[in-house]
């Protein structure tokens, strides 16, 4: 998918970032404009200690105006007191008003204080192993039966298998611990004909599960192993999903200490680790900077429905779109001029947003033709949050491999993956005792547990990913009967919640979904089944 790329915000100035170190020589750079720093390197080493330096914030930041045949572009450069080195970025320069000038400082002080290159800048890089090429196919390969998610459009076999090797590669042959970054787990959906409610349940159990999998099985072929990083996007969504900013909070957190327990168990509890963007925006730790910040006059953005924001959610959310948003005039423009892809994709997020607020007390506020204008304002609104958000990745990420949520082609820059194991999990848009239907394969729809619930059909070892409506409405016509679980035996104390649930028997025979189990095999594992579904305590579960 080709999004419009233009734009006059910073990310879209930014030509290279880099390393140097005190004498001037440069030890690492990356970006668009990656040859011409290198090109013109000698002429700004001669510069880098004059007066063209400006001290920015105690002398730590500079900012250097450059001449001659770079006389449009200008560097900020930061050296932090822990460092031996000099981290900079390289922008186009435009003539803009002392606020705009401030903001735009501030910006790329948090880029040069937040970005991960992932790679070696001294001298002292790690020999790579003798079979470090043979151990990146494996790696690769890996992937793609683990984890890669197969598009109707793919293009792994194409050009994606390469692209993807290419950033194993880069740190293959530093024999350094391969990094991926992957935008997910944001918050439950505020409709709860999807979700059993607000907290992680056994669906995000589950994909933490998956995640911390593939690592290990990394582990066991490449001895400096991965850290995958969990990149929340909730507070960059939640204002346009009708989702409370405190309830994003909240999620977080217990997400975390989910995390926690599986890597307790797994013996590991460095696999998967997480940052948001209040972390990336150094929030959390500069509190008392907040009024300074909102000195800076940067410029609101659009809400469409009534959420509660917290003040630090909502100065991420126009920090990042000051810093990183496209032309809004471009998108529209395809929009109107009904570019296929373009069209597809609004519309699809129109769809999904009518569907996804179709509870929320605003929505249902509104009259129908007024819910389907709200939910096409949000579709452009979120197109454009999830540009800027991919933009600001590709910064503080340049070279982690990119994972995403979406059915992407998989050509690259990302990757298309699955949570849920196919092997074991199957999503499903019925109950129905004569099948399954599975799940529409688009853009937006790849199975995530913050849009679903899990089932689990007493007796069975298959798990099933649905919308909790779907569970509740079997339940109510007769077809079933269940509870709400948190545990499962002595062995889970993670309190993730799922569906359990038992089928009506007929003739001597209980009938699931997708197979048959004779009556007394479940009764040996069960109670009574309830006829209404109902929170169960420890002693009332249905023991599997």
């Amino acid at each position: 998918m080709e999004f419009p790329h233009e734009g006059e915000s910073i990310y879209y100035r930014y030509q290279a970032l880099y390393v140097r170190d005190g004498n001037g020589s440069l030890l690492y750079c990356t970006g668009p404009q990656t040859t011409k720093l290198q090109e013109y390197w000698d002429r700004i080493n001669i510069g880098l200690d004059t007066s063209s330096c400006k001290p920015k914030e105690n002398g730590e930041f500079y900012l250097i105006e450059l001449k001659d045949e770079l006389q449009g572009f200008e560097l900020y450069e930061i050296r932090l007191a822990s460092e031996e080195f000099f981290t900079g970025i390289m922008i186009s320069r435009t003539a803009v008003s002392s606020d705009i000038k401030d903001f735009e400082t501030f910006f790329n002080g948090l880029i040069l204080r937040q970005v991960n290159f992932a790679a070696s800048c001294v001298d002292t890089t790690p020999t790579p192993p003798r079979n470090w090429e043979s151990t990146t196919d494996s790696i690769v390969s890996l992937f793609d039966t683990f984890l890669r998610y197969r598009s109707t459009d793919d293009k792994w076999i194409d050009s994606g298998r390469a692209y993807f090797a290419d950033r194993v590669r880069h740190f293959t042959s530093q024999g350094r611990q391969i990094e991926l970054c992957l935008p997910a787990f944001p918050c439950k959906s505020s409709n709860t004909n999807k979700v059993t409610g607000k907290d992680p349940d056994r669906g995000e159990l589950l994909a933490l599960e998956r995640l911390h999998g593939f690592v290990e099985a990394i582990e066991k072929i490449y001895d400096p192993g991965a850290k995958l990083w969990i990149i929340s996007d909730g507070h960059v969504f939640s204002d346009c999903i009708g989702v409370d900013d405190k309830d994003v909070d909240e999620y977080g957190e217990k997400l975390i200490k989910m995390n926690r327990l599986v890597g307790l168990r797994r013996g590991n509890l460095d696999r998967v680790g997480f940052n948001s963007l209040v972390d990336l925006f150094e929030l959390k730790r500069y509190k008392s900077r907040l009024d300074q910040i909102f000195q800076l006059n940067i410029p609101p953005i659009d809400h469409h429905v009534h959420t509660k924001a917290t003040i630090e959610a909502e100065l991420c959310r126009r920090i990042l779109m000051a810093g990183c948003q496209s032309q809004r005039y471009s998108l529209r423009a395809r929009i109107d001029s009904q570019d296929p892809a373009i069209l597809a994709l609004y519309r699809g997020f129109s769809r999904f947003m009518l569907e996804d607020l179709e509870l929320h007390p605003f929505a249902r506020s509104l009259s129908r033709s007024k819910q389907k204008k709200l939910s096409s304002k949000i579709a452009f609104e979120m197109i454009m949050r999830n540009q800027a958000y991919s933009n600001l990745v590709e910064m503080l990420f340049p070279n982690h491999i990119r994972l995403s949520i979406h059915a992407h082609n998989n050509a690259g820059p990302k990757f298309g993956i699955q949570l849920f194991d196919p092997a074991m999990i199957r999503a499903v848009d019925s109950l129905s005792q004569t099948g399954i239907s599975m799940a529409p394969n688009d853009l937006l729809h790849i199975p995530t547990p913050w849009h679903n619930s899990v089932v689990k059909f007493v007796g069975s070892g298959v798990l099933y990913v649905t919308k909790a409506k779907v569970v509740r409405d079997a339940i109510t016509e007769g077809d079933m009967t269940g509870i709400l679980r948190s545990q499962d035996g002595e062995t889970d104390s993670s309190g993730a919640v799922y569906f359990s649930v038992c089928t009506i028997s007929l003739g001597g025979v209980q009938r699931r979904t997708g197979e048959t189990v004779k009556e007394k095999e479940t009764h040996s594992e069960s109670q009574e089944p309830v006829s209404t579904l109902e929170t169960a305590t420890p002693d009332e579960e249905i023991a599997t």
